[in-house]
Formats: C-alpha cells, sequence, structure tokens
C-alpha cells in the first residue's frame, strides 16, 4: 500500500476500517490504484458494473441479504444513478454506501465534467442524500475515521451515503496531513 499516494493510501485505509465483503464499481482512472489495491485481495469479492443505477441495485441487494459493501464509482456517475438512489434505497432506507471519485477542479482535463461536478454537492442536498467530502481541506489522517463513520452513519439511519472524495489534487507535505 506504500506504493499509493497519500490520498489513495487515506482512502484504503477507511475502507479497510469497513472492511467490505464486496466492492462493487465501475472502472475509473481516478480510483486505478485504489482499485488495483483491493482487487489483489482475496478475501474481497469485487467486480465492475456496467451502470451506475446497476451498481445502486446490487450494492442494494447485498444490503439487504446483510453483507458489508461499498460502491466505487465517479462522481458524474451520481446524475445517472440518481433516480435508482432516489427512488429504491433512499426510499426504502437502505444503509448503502456510495464512495464517489471527484472529477472536475484545477486538475481535471475533461471539460464536459466541471459543470456537473461543482454542483453536485448542492444537488445531493436537494435530494436529501447524506454526503461527506473528503479533499484538500480535510486533513488525510481523519479521512479512515471519516470514512468508517459515514459507513457506520448509513448502517444506524438506514439510509444511503455518498463520500465524496477528491484523490486528483496534489498536497503539499503529503505525508504529514
Amino acid at each position: 500500500m506504500n506504493d499509493l499516494p497519500a490520498s489513495s493510501q487515506a482512502l484504503v485505509a477507511g475502507l479497510e476500517k469497513i472492511d467490505p465483503e464486496f466492492l462493487l464499481y465501475l472502472p475509473c482512472g481516478t480510483a486505478a490504484r485504489v482499485l488495483s489495491y483491493f482487487i489483489s485481495k482475496t478475501t474481497l469479492v469485487h467486480f465492475p458494473v456496467a451502470r451506475e443505477e446497476e451498481g445502486i441495485g446490487i450494492l442494494s441487494g447485498l444490503v439487504l441479504a446483510g453483507r458489508r459493501a461499498v460502491l466505487l464509482i465517479q462522481d458524474t456517475g451520481l446524475g445517472n444513478s440518481m433516480t435508482a438512489l432516489a427512488t429504491f434505497p433512499q426510499v426504502y432506507h437502505l444503509p448503502i454506501c456510495i464512495v464517489a471519485t471527484r472529477t472536475g477542479g484545477r486538475r481535471e482535463i475533461n471539460s464536459a465534467v466541471h459543470r456537473y461536478s461543482e454542483h453536485l454537492p448542492g444537488i445531493l442536498t436537494a435530494a436529501g442524500i447524506s454526503y461527506e467530502s473528503l479533499d484538500v481541506r480535510v486533513p488525510l489522517s481523519h479521512w479512515p475515521a471519516i470514512v468508517a463513520e459515514r459507513y457506520q452513519y448509513a448502517r444506524v439511519s438506514h439510509r444511503p451515503v455518498v463520500i465524496l472524495v477528491d484523490l486528483k489534487e496534489s498536497r503539499p507535505n503529503a505525508g504529514q496531513n
């Protein structure tokens, strides 16, 4: 894990605290190193999904079966899945946890995602979906505990939770945050 960038290490440490049995994901270049880490684990069932709403459906089924599962997607994928998210797990009080890697920002090369990504926190708030943002404003040393706390909050509140994670931003003194 030491070969991962500091922000990816912090996310991995948080997901390790959850100890998921299943990791569903849409392949994503931003989270490629995190995915590679978990794919190498033989104790974890991991599989890609074709679309975000498919991931929400499968994740919801796993949670209904009492399994520990997490969905890892890009934040723009939440736009694709908002109907699925708002009409199934939210309405039926399913404690699902979605980790969404942030797109947009000053290092984003795809100009099409800026507008959506910048407004995503407001969209989630308007939809009544709980979220947490992990970015340069939050010390990396806090990320693992926050990831675990948000997962637990989903379970206690019986509501979906989205964790927005910025793995692209550079950090001064990254090892000391």
